[in-house]
C-alpha cells in the first residue's frame, strides 16, 4: 500500500491550505505525490445535461471520462469508502498520498489548529504534528509547527513515513559532455553550459531521468551551441514537440514538469566570463579558460534561476496532433491550429503573410543554344 497522512483539524482550519503548501515542497524533493480528499457532504462532479450525467440517468452506476490530458472516474456508493479502498485506485508509482480529512482513519495525521475555530476534533491514529500557531492540549504532546516552516513539517514526513530525503542519483557530467561534444560536432564552453544549465533545472523540478520520464518540455532561447547541450541531456526533441524554440538570442532555457506544472527558467550570467577568468587566471586563451572552468565553477557563478509560470496550450502538447486542417490557397495541410482566417477563408501561415522563401520558376522547354538553335 502507497504511504499515506492525513491532514485533520476543523472546518476553515487551513486543511488545504496547508496541503497547497506541503505539496510543492515534496514535489522539489523529489517526490511523486497524489491528494484524496474526503467531503463530509455529498459532492456532484457531473453537470446536468452533459454527456456523463445523462449515462449516469439511464443507469450507469460507474462512469469513466477521458481526454488526452485528464480522466476521471465516478462511482456511485451507499457509504463512505474505506481508506484503503482510495489508496489501491492510486498508481503505484506514486511515493505519498496527502488526505484531507478521513480523521478516523489508522493513518498517521498531521492537525491543523486554529484557536478561533474552537478546540480539536476527535482524531483516532497517532498524531505526528501539528500545524498552528498555538499548541492545543494533546495528549502525547507532539511537535507544534508553523505554517510558514513547510520545510520542517516535509522533512518530518520524510523521516518517520518514506525512510528519509531521495537518494538522488549522481550525474555523470564527463560523460554527459563526450555525448554533447558528439552530438554537436566538438565541445565548447557554451556545450558545457549547456549541459549544465540542463542539468540544474532538471534538478530543481526533481527530473533525475529526463530521457525517460517523459514529463519535461524545454523552451529554449538561442540556436546556438547551447541549445544541442540541453537537448543531450533532456532528450528533449522538436520531433517529439518537446522542445520549444523562442528566438531571444539568450543561452537561457526554461524547463516545465507538465505532471506537476512547476517551471524554472535559467540564463547564463554575462558574468560568468569574468567569473571563468578569474578562475583560471594563468589560463591566456580566454576561450580554454571559459571551457575548463564552466565545468567547475558553481551554479552561482554560471546561472540566474527564476521560478515561473508558463501557460501551454492543448495544440502545444507532446502527442498525435490536436487538428489538422487544409489551407485554401496553396492546398498543403496545416497540423495543431497553426492557421490564420484571412477574409473568411482559412490559410496557412506562409499565404497569409508571406513565407519565408522566395519561389523559383523552374524552366519549361528545350534549353537553346548561345547561336539560337535548338
Amino acid at each position: 500500500m502507497i504511504p499515506a497522512i492525513c491532514v485533520v483539524g476543523r472546518k476553515n482550519s487551513g486543511k488545504t491550505m496547508l496541503i497547497e503548501r506541503l505539496l510543492p515542497e515534496l514535489l522539489a524533493r523529489g517526490r511523486k505525490v497524489a491528494t484524496v480528499k474526503h467531503d463530509a457532504h455529498d459532492f456532484e462532479i457531473d453537470q446536468p445535461g452533459k454527456d456523463t450525467w445523462r449515462h449516469r440517468q439511464a443507469g450507469s452506476t460507474t462512469t469513466v471520462i477521458s481526454s488526452s490530458s485528464k480522466m476521471a472516474l465516478v462511482r456511485l456508493t451507499d457509504s463512505d469508502s474505506p481508506l484503503d479502498d482510495l489508496l489501491r485506485m492510486v498508481d503505484r508509482s506514486y511515493d505519498l498520498v496527502l488526505v484531507e480529512g478521513l480523521r478516523r482513519s489508522a493513518c498517521p495525521k498531521i492537525l491543523v489548529h486554529r484557536p478561533e475555530t474552537g478546540e480539536p476534533p476527535d482524531v483516532l491514529g497517532d498524531i505526528w504534528a501539528v500545524v498552528g500557531d498555538k499548541m492545543p492540549d494533546i495528549d502525547g504532546n507532539p511537535p507544534c509547527i508553523p505554517l510558514e516552516d513547510i520545510g520542517m513539517l516535509a522533512d518530518l514526513i520524510e523521516e518517520r513515513l518514506l525512510g528519509g530525503p531521495v537518494q538522488t542519483p549522481a550525474w555523470n557530467l564527463p560523460a554527459l559532455l563526450a555525448e554533447a561534444g558528439r552530438h554537436h560536432g566538438h565541445l565548447c564552453p557554451g556545450q558545457v553550459l549547456g549541459v549544465r544549465m540542463a542539468i540544474l533545472g532538471c534538478e530543481r523540478l526533481g527530473i533525475y531521468e529526463p530521457k525517460s520520464s517523459k514529463r519535461l518540455i524545454t523552451f529554449v532561447e538561442t540556436d546556438r551551441c547551447g541549445t544541442d547541450a540541453v537537448q543531450t541531456v533532456t532528450g528533449c526533441t522538436l520531433g517529439k514537440r518537446t522542445l520549444k524554440f523562442v528566438d531571444y538570442g539568450k543561452l537561457a532555457a526554461t524547463f516545465i514538469d507538465t505532471e506537476t506544472g512547476r517551471a524554472v527558467r535559467i540564463a547564463a550570467k554575462e558574468s560568468a566570463r569574468d567569473a571563468a577568468l578569474r578562475f583560471l587566471p594563468n589560463e591566456p586563451n580566454a576561450h580554454e579558460a571559459q571551457l575548463h572552468a564552466y565545468k567547475a565553477l558553481p551554479d552561482e557563478d554560471l546561472f540566474s534561476v527564476q521560478d515561473v509560470r508558463v501557460e501551454l496550450a492543448e495544440a502545444e502538447l507532446p502527442g498525435r496532433p490536436r487538428g489538422r486542417t487544409v489551407c485554401a490557397e496553396c492546398g498543403e495541410g496545416v497540423n495543431n491550429g497553426r492557421e490564420l482566417s484571412v477574409a473568411g477563408r482559412t490559410l496557412c501561415r506562409a499565404c497569409a503573410g508571406g513565407p519565408y522563401y522566395d519561389e523559383v520558376e523552374a524552366t519549361v522547354g528545350v534549353q537553346e543554344y548561345q547561336d539560337g538553335t535548338p
